[in-house]
């Protein structure tokens, strides 16, 4: 159970770090560029059409190098924790 908890932890505190790096590489792109080189990854939006039902599936995830630090930062304070 507490592995459990830890896990869902640290995925909470590393999507919250990636998240906050990524809109700060956004705002602070135009003083510090090299915070705005991106890395996309993932599968364009198919769709699925079964006659009766359809629907879209897709990821794409985008990661700045603010994004990166973010993520470092998130996985430090979940091992000081």
């Amino acid at each position: 159970m507490r592995r459990a908890k830890g896990m869902s932890l640290l995925l909470i505190l590393l999507l919250t770090g990636a998240t906050i790096g990524g809109l700060l590489g956004d705002v602070l792109g135009s003083y510090f560029p090299i915070l705005i080189v991106d890395k996309t990854f993932g599968f364009s939006p198919t769709t699925i059409d079964l006659g009766i039902l359809q629907f879209t599936l897709g990821f794409i995830f985008r990661l700045n190098l603010a994004g990166v630090i973010g993520l470092l930062l998130g996985y430090l304070l979940y091992r000081r924790l």
